[in-house]
């Protein structure tokens, strides 16, 4: 006979377990007592942090509150007041419904509750680590004060794994502005550190709103939704395809006003966007479907973040039809036409090109340009001077038999006659049939490998703006940017926070000069969490990955002198067979294939 070994837990260690599952991070706390809040029927919320919210978290609202009879199970686990009986959770309404939230808060932290009730006494209701102390009388205005300290103060192992205070505080705000954007008639006010961080009055529209939290351009450039398909209703905004992102952080959807996500209607979407957009993006909406509760299930995720739906290929259905008709409303064409106005026109030269895109040439004064790192270095010449050639073939891998060299495909075509098609490809006469280059590639890969020489001899120069860009962006992509505004600046990228949602680009690095300054942010921010780059390494590579938006682009005409100094350049590249991406840069059709093609040879 063996001694028994499955055992029931304790409640407190049940109530650390559940708060496993509901409580990650200080922004799950703000997310269980906000909605907590909405469900109360509070018209104004205040969200008070300290330390990112380790050390206090504290809601404040104006809710109906808590009875003293309601105080004494607010930490009990499983008790709420929105279920009585197995079938309401078939058409749950409310934002919470599990009851488990506050015991498991509670589980982790020191936290009280002070409620009253209208015209009646104040209670107040501690909790610290699981163990829960009786009701008392306490001062307190009509509503409810949340108050939570010392977050993960018994699960050491959970404390270590919080982010630093400033990228605790942009999680919460951006779950904040999540939550608000559903409820525009409740004031919402965000406190960091005793200083006001966010201030959303109630009573404003959804543009509004979008305007104050995203930004201005992003609010000009929104087209108002509003379709209804029997019991099925979709209200919002969506965004214009030119400001659509590199990831999907800002495909925000609603259901029945619970901020949360379903592939497949988020798919729907999409899909309403496919001939507006090119690979890789993703669309910017804010939208919200309503329909009977009981069309949609919302227990499905521990934190209530995933829906299924009853009909889900119609609700996704839905939601296609409301932005595809918005979009044809907006007068949206497709992805590759011009958007009013005349279609572009062709030009000669590049008017609007540095004289030095790809390298200085002899005698050319220099550039005005500072210095991150390192002491000056000569640049490699852009000209055809003697000395320029003899030190390219000097350092060029072009001599055919070397052992385990690859020539260079470019060191043939310096001195060949050559015709430019499609302004976008060069085409030459080889040593044994045609070759053809891509100069976008080439050119993203020359200033790839320039990028990559002036990082490891820390000599990347900084081409300051004249006129600062101002930038508006989401609280978690502005905290990352100025978290990383070091490693920034080392590879010559200059940011300035610029205060609300915003930051300033004063300098951009010299190579890149052509890219747009909000381009590069773009690039920077895409990603979410853990998929951004971490350490000066990643954020290099990111960077590299922007010599395409710096390239020379398709229907870009070059005059016969830029592009023999960018085929002089070539000479110089270590890899000059692929462009940063993979693309070739050069294709050979030998004399042979082109016999073949051309039924000259069987």
């Amino acid at each position: 006979m063996t001694d028994q070994v499955i055992k029931v837990l304790p409640s407190r260690i049940v109530n650390q377990i559940a708060a496993g599952e509901v409580i990650e991070r200080p922004f799950s706390v703000v997310k269980e007592l906000v909605e907590n809040s909405l469900d109360a029927g509070a018209t104004r919320i205040t969200v008070e942090l300290a330390d990112g919210g380790s050390q206090l978290i504290r809601i404040t609202d104006d809710g109906v509150g808590f009875s003293p009879a309601d105080l004494e199970l607010a930490f009990v686990s499983h008790a709420t007041s929105k279920l009585a009986e197995l079938q309401d959770l078939d058409h749950i309404a409310s934002l919470g419904f599990r009851g488990e939230a506050l015991a498991s808060i509670g589980a982790i932290s020191r936290a009280w509750i002070r409620s009253c009730q209208p015209g009646g006494e104040g209670y107040e209701v501690r909790c610290e680590g699981g163990e829960i102390e009786s009701p008392r009388p306490a001062a307190c205005p009509p509503g409810s004060i949340l108050e939570i300290r010392d977050l993960f103060f018994n699960t050491p192992p959970r404390r270590r794994f919080l982010r630093s205070p400033r990228a605790e505080k942009a999680k919460c705000q951006d779950l904040l502005i999540r939550l608000a954007l559903a409820r525009l008639d409740v004031d919402f006010t965000f406190v960091v550190d005793g200083k006001q961080a966010l201030r959303l009055p109630a009573g404003e529209s959804l543009k509004d709103r979008v305007g104050r939290t995203f930004g201005r351009q992003l609010a000009g450039n929104l087209l108002e939704v509003k379709h209804q398909s029997g019991t099925y209703r979709v209200e919002g905004l969506v965004c214009h395809p030119d400001l659509a992102r590199r990831d999907s952080t800002m495909e925000i959807l609603y259901i029945n006003g619970r901020c949360a996500k379903d592939r497949s209607v988020m798919f729907a979407v999409r899909q309403a966007y496919k001939e507006f957009l090119m690979h890789g993006r993703f669309p910017v909406y804010f939208l919200g479907l309503w329909l009977p509760p009981e069309e949609v299930d919302v227990n499905v995720h521990p934190t209530k973040s995933e829906v299924r739906f009853v009909q889900q290929r119609f609700a996704g259905g839905v939601l296609h039809e409301a932005v595809r008709r918005a979009l044809q409303a907006g007068d949206i064409k497709s992805a590759g036409l011009a958007v009013g106005g005349e279609m572009p026109k062709a030009r000669s030269g590049l008017p609007d090109l540095p004289a030095d895109l790809f390298g200085r040439s002899e005698g050319a004064p220099p550039r005005p340009a500072q210095w991150v790192g390192g002491h000056p270095k000569a640049p490699v010449s852009g000209g055809s001077g003697d000395s320029g050639d003899q030190e390219v073939a000097e350092t060029s891998p072009t001599t055919p038999g070397s052992a385990g060299v690859l020539v260079n495909p470019f060191a043939a075509l310096r001195e060949r006659t050559f015709l430019q098609v499609m302004n976008l490809y060069l085409v030459f006469e080889g040593d044994d049939g045609i070759v053809v280059v891509d100069q976008h590639a080439l050119h993203e890969r020359v200033l790839y490998e320039r990028f990559r020489n002036q990082h490891d001899q820390r000599e990347t120069r900084v081409q300051g703006l004249l006129v600062p860009e101002v930038i508006d962006l989401s609280a978690s992509d502005k905290q990352w940017l100025l978290e990383s505004k070091d490693d920034l600046a080392a590879e010559g990228f200059l940011i300035e926070d610029f205060g609300g949602q915003s930051i300033s680009v004063t300098g951009i690095p010299a190579v890149l000069g052509r890219a747009r300054p909000k381009d590069l942010v773009e690039t920077f921010i895409a990603g979410v969490g853990d998929q951004r780059p971490s350490g000066r390494e990643a954020i290099v590579e990111r960077f590299h990955s922007m010599a395409c938006r710096a390239a020379v682009m398709s229907g870009d005409r070059l005059v016969d002198e830029e592009i023999k100094a960018l085929l002089q350049e070539a000479l110089t590249l270590e890899h000059p067979h692929n462009c940063p991406h993979g693309r070739p840069t050069v294709l050979t059709f030998s004399g042979p294939q082109l016999e073949r093609y051309f039924k000259r040879r069987v």
